[in-house]
């Protein structure tokens, strides 16, 4: 690790000192990261100019994260790229990550840092760069074949009170699924597909729609700052107490309302479905999941990681959403959370971008475990590369699979629905079994 600073506003173009290629032969050097804090507080100087080099391998970059205690706002770029930011001071460590879409490549990077002193006698910038073990058990070579033709993101498979299994996801066509202007703004609404083998798949059609169903959900809306956008996203297949559930979240933005969470039930998989919260969304915010404990209790879960305990009646939330942090990172995925329990113990499932040992970035499949459903979570680790948003259920003979759609854009299988058989290795990690 190379640490420099200065006090004054750089030479040469404001941009530059971003870059790793900029010549700072001119700029200030200490040993470490408590140096620098040393020679901050020393300074009359209420501006500083920080640039942290470092060099990264797969194992160093994944997990990395910073912890910065600071009395007035800053600006970290990554490699020139704006990532984290804080608009005042902070009384005590706060925690900032620079995912997802790492901006940090194999080899050197460079984290530059424009901060400015606002409260107290003197500045503080205590920065720690925190790096734990990130480990991949799965190459990701070679892709299953795909189990339905259709293009799916997201894809989740559960078993139904009739004993088959449903698969669904966010679907659409290709305008809607390809990157484009239109990509990702609009979806009839909820397909299902189901199957009695894993193999041979019927669809059952889009079982809810916007049109004939929508309640709350009706009105259009921005996604990303474009629009008119009404979408289902993640929506995901549940059993509870032998009816038909389907949480979902719906992709657009209004005004008093952010995304939004819905849930619906029905006494048969091709519906009718009823909208347990007909006038407002269950929840704000997107990539729900349903997990039923072995006592019957469910719970909702959402974004990478957060779980709140449900009603019995299933009417709503009977308390508030709690954030369950992994024990090497601040999170185990940043979305698409799930949610299984096998032999007793509890694993915590999400999707992240990974940088590989080729150098490529892939969405894949991460996990951390624990023996009660709120914690604490042990170590993430990177479980199925190229799985993404996905899931993990049973299959026949009661073996463990999952499913996996997330292969690079420029290849045959992007966002077609393969599963694969899932065992635990000499280590204990979930593993797939080799070979595909």
């Amino acid at each position: 690790m190379i640490v420099r600073y200065l006090d004054r506003q750089p030479d040469g173009e404001l941009a530059y000192w971003t870059w790793l290629n900029h010549n700072a032969s001119g700029w200030s050097s200490v040993s470490d990261l408590p140096q620098l804090a040393g020679a901050l507080q020393r300074s009359e100087s209420s501006e500083f100019w920080i640039r942290i080099e470092v060099e990264h391998t797969p194992a160093t970059l994944n997990n990395s994260y910073f912890r910065i205690h600071h009395s007035g706002s800053f600006m970290m770029y990554v490699n020139g790229d704006p990532r984290a930011s804080a608009a005042g001071p902070s009384d005590q460590a706060r925690t900032y990550h620079v995912s997802p879409r790492r901006p940090e490549v194999l080899g050197k990077n460079l984290y530059a840092i424009h901060f400015q002193h606002e409260q107290g006698p003197k500045p503080i910038f205590d920065v720690e760069l925190v790096i734990s073990p990130w480990v991949c058990v799965d190459p990701g070579t070679p892709a299953p074949e795909p189990i339905i033709p259709d293009s799916i993101r997201d894809a989740q498979i559960s078993r139904g009170p009739d004993e088959a299994w449903y698969l669904t996801g966010t679907t659409g066509d290709e305008v809607s699924l390809r990157p484009g202007p239109e990509c990702w703004l609009r979806n009839p609404g909820i397909q299902l597909f189901r199957s009695t083998d894993l193999k041979s798949w019927s669809s059952l059609g889009y079982v809810w729609t916007f049109e004939r169903d929508g309640t709350w959900n009706k009105e259009m809306g921005s996604f990303g700052g474009r629009g008119p956008a009404r979408g289902i996203f993640a929506p995901e297949f549940a059993t509870i107490n032998d009816k038909y559930w389907l949480s979902y979240s719906v992709n657009n933005s209004v005004p008093g309302r952010s995304h939004g969470i819905g849930l619906l039930v029905a006494s048969q998989a091709a519906g009718p479905y009823r909208e347990i919260s007909p006038d407002h969304p269950l929840t704000e915010g997107f990539d729900p999941h349903i997990f039923v404990d072995d006592d019957g209790t469910v719970y909702l879960l959402k974004h990478g990681g957060h779980i709140a305990r449900m009603k019995p009646d299933m009417s709503g939330l009977a308390e508030p959403f709690r954030h369950l942090p992994a024990a090497n990172y601040p999170y185990v995925g940043y979305e698409g959370v799930s949610m299984f329990k096998y032999a007793g113990r509890y694993y915590l499932t999400s999707a992240d971008w990974n940088v590989h040992e080729d150098g490529t970035q892939s969405y894949d499949s991460m996990i951390a475990s624990s023996d009660s459903v709120y914690g604490p979570y042990g170590p993430r680790y990177c479980a199925l590369r190229y799985g993404g948003h996905n899931s993990y259920f049973e299959g026949p003979g009661g073996e463990l699979y999952a499913t996996i759609w997330c292969y690079p854009d420029s290849g045959a299988h992007w966002q077609k629905v393969s599963i694969i058989r899932m065992d635990w290795d000499a280590q204990g990690r979930l593993a797939p079994v080799s070979p595909r």
